[in-house]
């Protein structure tokens, strides 16, 4: 064999099979059962289940924020009622102002001291009165700093972590477009920030009937303009129904019947943070509209340009057979 068609068959090996090309790591054999695969906010619509791994500092970094100021407050109030705890073990002794109390006094009066020694407050109302006190003090004093240089840490992760705030329309539309029509929905962002150099990737998939029986399909539709050097005000993204594509001569009720979910990844870069920002987010076949076209979000005033945040998802209903009608 020559060396040519030796290294010919091995990219002809290497090359993924049509099906799955272009399926952005989902894979061909997930079913949705009527679901969607990406969640509106861009997470999988996927639990998973069966032993998982828990890392401390980035499951506290990419928790919500709820939940994270709750877990907080819970190990602030444990490890405290802890200190308390050994505190009340060693005796009404071993800390001032604790003899003759009972013992729910005794141990808020622990619990309150280990708060203050914890934090390194102070107020000097009670102190150590043994040896053993003093060095369980010292133990939950030194606790104390580490927890709250951790705590800092993390709360500096999650305030610094770059977040891009794009904001999808709440539908795709059909629309006509030039000589056809178009699949077109649109993206604002909803901070003033600067985000430049964006880029956009749109993918279709369906469930379609096989002899073997159902299978996902992927296929990445191609974008009239895929990505912009600036972002000051919306970004229509259209993609032109052609012959090419797989919602060519497929009207609302088709769609609904592939299943079909629209799944959008957009990225760019954060001037603010320096840093590369991405967004995903998806469209059900129930959320993709026809006979619409997208209302104008921004009008000239006085020599500037008003951007109406609040009119993304404003549609206005239009003649079906209506041509020659391009983006805003």
């Amino acid at each position: 064999m020559k060396l040519t068609d030796f290294t010919n068959s091995l990219l002809r090996n290497s090359t993924p099979p049509p099906s799955t090309a272009n399926d952005l790591g989902l894979g061909d054999k997930i079913m949705t059962g009527g679901g969607r695969l990406i969640n509106k906010d861009g997470t999988f619509n996927i639990v998973r289940e069966g032993h998982t791994v828990w890392t401390i500092y980035q499951n506290l970094v990419e928790m919500s924020w709820p939940r994270f100021l709750g877990l907080v407050t819970l190990f602030y109030g444990l490890i405290n009622a802890l200190f308390a705890f050994l505190f009340w073990l060693m005796g009404p002794q071993s800390l001032s102002g604790m003899a003759n109390k009972g013992t729910f006094e005794q141990f808020s009066h622990a619990f309150f001291f280990s708060i203050q020694t914890f934090t390194t407050v102070g107020y000097g109302g009670i102190t150590p009165q043994t040896l053993g006190a003093d060095l369980l003090a010292s133990f939950d004093a030194f606790t104390g700093l580490l927890a709250f240089a951790l705590a800092t840490g993390i709360l500096f992760a999650r305030f610094a972590k770059p977040r891009a705030k794009i904001r999808f329309s709440e539908n795709a539309i059909i629309t006509p477009y030039l000589n056809g029509e178009s699949l077109q929905f649109r993206i604002v962002n909803l901070r003033s920030n600067k985000i430049i150099n964006l880029q956009a990737q749109v993918t279709m998939t369906w469930l379609e009937h096989t002899p073997s029986g159902k299978k996902r399909q992927f296929q990445q539709l191609a974008l009239e303009r895929d990505s912009v050097n600036l972002f000051p005000l919306n970004w229509t993204l259209v993609h032109p129904i052609t012959e090419d594509s797989p919602l060519y001569k497929k009207n609302t009720s088709e769609i609904k019947k592939l299943e079909t979910e629209i799944i959008v990844l957009i990225q760019g870069f954060d001037e603010t943070f320096s840093q590369s920002v991405h967004v995903n987010s998806s469209y059900t076949c129930a959320e993709i509209l026809s006979d619409r076209k997208f209302a104008p979000m921004y009008y000239a005033q006085d020599g500037t340009t008003v951007l109406e945040l609040d009119r993304l998802d404003e549609t206005i209903v239009i003649n079906a057979h209506k041509k020659n009608i391009s983006s805003d």
